[in-house]
């Protein structure tokens, strides 16, 4: 005996309801095209220029690298050592590196051109226009890695050039915060180091011996253990 399925016949002559909607919708499409093909070329326009943006984007990050890392690959001992280096020699990447920024503003690449533009005018005794292109560099909101870092200690650095040694002492602590291991160390003994310029020796002296509860193995031991001895 076959089971029941609690239809009635007039259920089953009934029409879906999933095919009724979509009956009505070709209807209304039929009747409106002009509305239909408008909506229709509104989403796809939509999409195309979600996707057109994005490729366009990728293209730029790519064209502002290839522009960069030649010149840069150069000049990379110059700039690692620009006390050795030819004023003339600075002078022309800086304008390249200048020009980079120009041409590719808010790429990754554009803030490898920013740090280093700082780091020449920390070199020619600029440290405001150090801070300037540093801050410009994390502006841009595309730094990564080794470059979040980098930009944060070279803006502290620059801080302490000038003998602000209070914000210097806010930035040292900023860069501990996204540093690695080793560099935290180098950015807690900035932080100690204008900290006592400041005469807050007590202060530095509590920060020396918490890099040595923290690093105990760190190769900078002994230069910590000399420095918290002349706070004592």
């Amino acid at each position: 005996m076959a089971e029941k399925t609690g239809f009635s016949r007039r259920d089953l002559k009934g029409p879906d309801e999933f095919i009724s909607t979509f009956g009505r919708i070709v209807a209304w499409c039929k009747e409106n095209r002009s509305k239909a093909a408008a909506g229709a070329i509104g989403v796809f326009a939509v999409v195309a220029l979600a996707f057109g943006t994005r490729a366009y984007l990728q293209w730029e990050e790519n064209k502002s690298a290839r522009d960069l890392w030649p010149t840069l690959d150069r000049s990379q001992g110059l700039l690692e050592s620009p006390f050795t280096a030819e004023p003339s020699q600075l002078e022309t990447v800086e304008r390249f590196l200048e020009g980079h920024v120009s041409r590719h503003p808010n790429t990754r690449a554009t803030v490898y051109s920013l740090y280093y533009l700082g780091t020449i005018a920390f070199f020619h005794g600029n440290p405001e226009l150090a801070i300037t292109r540093f801050r410009a560099g994390i502006a841009t909101g595309k730094e990564a890695g080794i470059m979040k870092y980098l930009l944060r200690e070279g803006i502290a650095s620059s801080l302490e050039a000038k003998k602000d040694f209070s914000a210097a002492a806010a930035a040292y602590r900023d860069a501990e915060g996204v540093a690695g291991t080793n560099m935290k160390t180098q950015s807690m003994m900035g932080e100690a180091r204008v900290l006592v310029l400041s005469g807050k020796k007590t202060e530095a002296a509590a920060l020396y011996r918490l890099i040595l509860k923290e690093t105990p193995e760190t190769p900078l031991r002994d230069l910590v253990e000399i420095q918290l001895a002349q706070t004592e």
